[in-house]
């Protein structure tokens, strides 16, 4: 009878865990290692972050906890569903340092001159005017901003294959934008990490 009880009591634990996400969520910390990303970019308490693409907010609410109440996260999408499951969890969370913003296809009307970085994360390869959406970031960033596109490789995964753009395709995207490549980090199991910055340096 205590075994039955036991396996009952696991029985719901584990399906409120799948109603909440939270079980998603620790199997998406595994492969895509949000805290080391953090540190590898230099994701520090204070900083203000724009996050383009946000969906539901699985990588802003790392953000947001990392900047901390001193920092501040503007999470965009186009999306007014995603965004009002993103609003609904911030207030639950009790995080007053996310804001969220709905922009437009070409232009995700962050703040001016107001950006230590942007985060693009499984976002990229959706995008219907990529170059244009990068030019119009270079306005939010602060002298010495970044913007990082954290996307899965068809190369390395699979299941990617046929969606995500190549590594080839990424670099093309930026090479017609006003940005650079500054360098590309490979540590994650499918996807890469292009860190970009303004061409000429200029922000």
């Amino acid at each position: 009878m205590r075994k039955a009880r036991q396996y009952s009591c696991l029985c719901i634990l584990t399906a409120a865990l799948l109603m909440s996400g939270t079980l998603c969520s620790q199997d998406r910390d595994k492969t895509d290692q949000p805290e080391k990303v953090m540190d590898v970019l230099g994701v520090k308490p204070g900083m203000v972050i724009g996050e383009v693409g946000a969906g539901h907010g699985y990588f802003t609410f790392k953000l947001a906890r990392r900047v901390g109440e001193s920092g501040k996260i503007y999470a965009n999408d186009i999306s007014e569903s995603a965004l009002d499951a993103l609003k609904k969890h911030k207030d639950d969370a009790g995080l007053a340092n996310v804001e969220v913003i709905r922009g437009k296809v070409e232009d995700p009307l962050l703040p001016k001159a107001a950006l230590d970085m942007v985060f693009m994360v499984n976002a990229f390869h959706d995008l219907d005017k990529p170059v244009e959406l990068l030019d119009n970031l270079l306005p939010s960033l602060k002298p010495g901003g970044l913007v990082v596109i954290i996307d899965h490789d068809p190369e390395r995964d699979p299941q990617a294959r046929g969606h995500f753009l190549t590594r080839e395709k990424v670099l093309e995207k930026v090479k017609q934008s006003k940005f650079e490549m500054d360098r590309i980090e490979t540590f994650l199991a499918y996807q890469n990490i292009y860190v970009l910055r303004p061409r000429n340096g200029k922000a």
